[in-house]
């Protein structure tokens, strides 16, 4: 199972088609804008399904789902005898332990760090350079493994104990053990970093859909992939089991039935990998079932429902086979192969773009925010400075250059109601596939609207330009997502001859 995944019609493995296209459907109306999905059953794809601009091979911002993989780093190197839970993370980096302070930084174990028990209630930033040195002057509040604490930097903090003691890089120490023996393209999946250069392991892997799934996969199957244990059975037996109920009243988590288990989230007896913003990699050991799904959640209430349509959709897999069903299967898999996202916005004005047409407008003062800065999150290197744009309006798009640190690039906009993906690449930002459309939205004042949609990410930014006689202004704006308010930043240019 370490190349492809069958394929299978779902009433071959106990799933009625009828039911999968019901589900797609409550997923579309929920609230969420749906970008992969996959059901994976006894070790068989009974569907995937991709919403375009987005596709099977797209890698997709993973979040926190990122803790899972680390996870199993943790379960590969336990196996290995490298790292043991049961250490003291003071003897792991004796450099540190003159900055700690207080009795619990004698018990902290890397047992703590795994469940997010490890009784702080703060950590450092995690695009801080010093983010290592900085966990060790963090107060331990509760003694370690009595309180939970959602610490995304101890969670980094175990994989900088497998780097401290093998000298690679999280992904070059999984590529050989777990990339290539379950299937997952280790070069084609990107890893945001910290500032230090460590992989951000608590939040930064980019994946595909059927990546999780094939790491969800591969917990139901206790560690083992064609019949070699890949990752400890003791650490899969911790991970898929609660370690950590102890969640306050004012915990977001408490109003969910769900607990922690180690890095990965409990709900009953099913264990999922959970990142910001919908990336779910769920496990059903009952019905031998993954779920896999991307997506851009943008409530609270929205991300409720879509977990219970994933718990309740599995209550209706069935042992066995179901009769078969070709004609709900030519429906399903016509619905699948129809996937989109919302339409794109069409021009609601006609301008004549000839005032335009290869003209440059150079940047003289703000800036413009068009590569994905979203995830300076993890690293405030990710940005990316543009100087100017040219325009070159054709019959249904627009030809746009850009310079900016990277150099002079030529990307290629929709004009027509359809987004044209491009490859364009920055100095130090990773990110690099993304899908432009744009559209016209007043006459008079000679308004356009760009819309930039990252697709290794899960926001979308508009740049609206406003053309005058001498200049150009613009107002780059990162569209909200689960109520974050983010700052309209202003720039304004001025027309100069090639």
């Amino acid at each position: 199972m370490n190349g492809n995944l069958a394929c299978v019609s779902p009433e071959t493995v106990g799933i009625s088609s009828k039911d999968i296209i019901e589900f797609v459907e409550a997923l579309e109306n929920s609230g969420t804008e749906m970008h992969g999905m996959m059901i994976l059953r006894h070790g068989k794809i009974a569907a995937g399904g991709w919403w375009t601009p987005y596709a099977p091979s797209i890698i997709h911002g993973s979040q926190s789902l990122t803790k899972t993989v680390t996870g199993t780093a943790y379960g590969i190197a336990e196996l290995e005898g490298i790292l043991s839970k049961e250490e003291l993370v003071v003897d792991i980096f004796p450099e540190f332990k003159q900055y700690t302070k207080g009795p619990y930084w004698d018990e902290l174990k890397v047992f703590h760090m795994l469940t997010m028990s490890s009784g702080m209630e703060k950590m450092p930033a995690v695009t801080d350079a010093e983010w290592i040195r900085k966990f060790f002057t963090m107060e331990i509040v509760h003694k370690p493994g009595t309180a939970f604490f959602y610490n995304s930097v101890a969670c980094s903090m175990v994989a900088a104990s497998i780097v401290k003691k093998t000298g690679m890089g999280i992904r070059e120490f999984l590529k050989p053990r777990l990339f290539d023996k379950i299937g997952i393209n280790a070069d084609a999946i990107k890893w945001y970093k910290h500032p230090d250069g460590h992989e951000n392991c608590s939040g930064g892997i980019v994946t595909t859909t059927e990546d999780n799934a094939r790491l969800m996969q591969l917990y139901l199957q206790e560690g083992m992939w064609n019949g070699e244990q890949i990752v400890s059975r003791d650490w899969v037996n911790i991970a898929t089991k609660t370690l950590n109920p102890n969640f306050t009243e004012d915990s977001p988590n408490a109003k969910h039935d769900q607990s922690y288990g180690g890095m990965m989230w409990i709900k009953g007896e099913a264990f999922y990998a959970d990142g910001a913003m919908g990336q779910f990699a769920v496990g059903f050991p009952s019905q031998d079932m993954v779920i896999s799904l991307n997506q851009t959640i943008s409530s609270g209430e929205a991300n409720e429902k879509v977990r219970n349509l994933m718990f309740g959709f599995a209550q209706k897999v069935k042992e066995g086979t179901l009769p078969s069903d070709e004609v709900g299967y030519r429906e399903l898999q016509n619905k699948l192969k129809n996937l989109a996202i919302k339409a794109a916005t069409v021009s609601s004005v006609s301008v004549d773009t000839e005032r335009y047409q290869g003209r440059k407008c150079l940047i003289q003062s703000g800036r413009v925010v068009l590569f994905a800065e979203d995830i300076i999150i993890f690293n405030p290197e990710y940005t990316e400075e543009v100087y100017s744009f040219s325009f070159y309006f054709e019959k249904n798009m627009l030809k746009l250059v850009v310079v900016s640190e990277y150099g002079i690039q030529t990307v290629y906009v929709g004009l027509q109601g359809d987004r044209i993906i491009n490859t364009l690449k920055s100095k130090r930002n990773p990110a690099t596939e993304v899908a432009l459309n744009a559209w016209w939205t007043d006459s008079d004042a000679d308004t356009m609207m760009l819309e930039i949609r990252w697709l290794e990410s899960c926001r979308l930014r508009h740049i609206q330009f406003t053309f005058h006689e001498t200049e150009v202004s613009m107002i780059s704006t990162l569209v909200p997502v689960g109520g974050f308010d983010v700052s309209q930043i202003e720039a304004h240019a001025y027309w100069v001859d090639e």
